[in-house]
């Protein structure tokens, strides 16, 4: 199976699980995604032990595989802080280095943010914020910080609660890329600090 496929089947599973489709705890059974897929289960599984190591399910011996449960407020703490502090690094020193084909893209991502919010898609918005915010770690080129961050983002979304207003969340994104395209890379930072909370 081609990988954008898998990963195409990883963002929608991580959209649904994010936006509370299953509660904690709830069995994930392969041969129903693969049905929901219409896929084989050997893609399935490779998504789930990816989405287990982001830390949104959880994979216990002979009891098989089921959502995982949110951290204590002092872990969320920590990953909050530590998941600021990569994209922050990410921002500050790959900015420089973004092309307009990075600005454009990060637009796209928005474009899609705006039609989902608008039609009050829970899951959708969910796939485009995250994708907004690993646009950010992507573009820096000098690490992959892609396998720190993405368990911190996903685990802190979990379940997705941060604003009650879809709108509200797309117009801090767009308030960080405007600040980016006009080349305030300070405004940007500030404005992605006070939005990662």
């Amino acid at each position: 199976m081609p990988t954008p496929l898998k990963r195409q089947i990883a963002d929608t599973l991580r959209g649904q699980i994010l936006a509370g489709k299953w509660s904690e705890g709830t069995r994930i059974k392969e041969e129903t995604l693969a049905d929901q897929f219409g896929v084989s289960r050997g893609p399935i599984r490779d998504v789930m032990l990816e989405l287990s190591k982001e830390g949104l399910l959880r994979a216990l011996p002979n009891r098989g595989v089921s959502i995982n449960r949110m951290p204590s407020r002092k872990a969320r703490r920590i990953y909050l802080r530590t998941r600021r502090d990569l994209e922050t690094l990410a921002l500050q020193d790959g900015f420089p280095h973004w092309s307009g084909d990075d600005l454009l893209t990060a637009e796209k991502i928005l474009r899609h943010f705006r039609v989902a919010a608008e039609f009050g898609d829970l899951s959708e918005v969910i796939e485009y914020d995250v994708a907004f915010h690993r646009s950010i770690i992507e573009r820096y080129r000098e690490e992959n910080l892609l396998v720190l961050w993405l368990p911190l983002m996903t685990t802190l979304a979990l379940p997705y609660s941060r604003h009650r207003d879809l709108m509200e969340s797309l117009r801090e994104h767009e308030d960080i890329l405007a600040a980016l395209k006009k080349g305030d890379l300070q405004q940007a930072i500030t404005l992605l600090k006070t939005h990662i909370q």
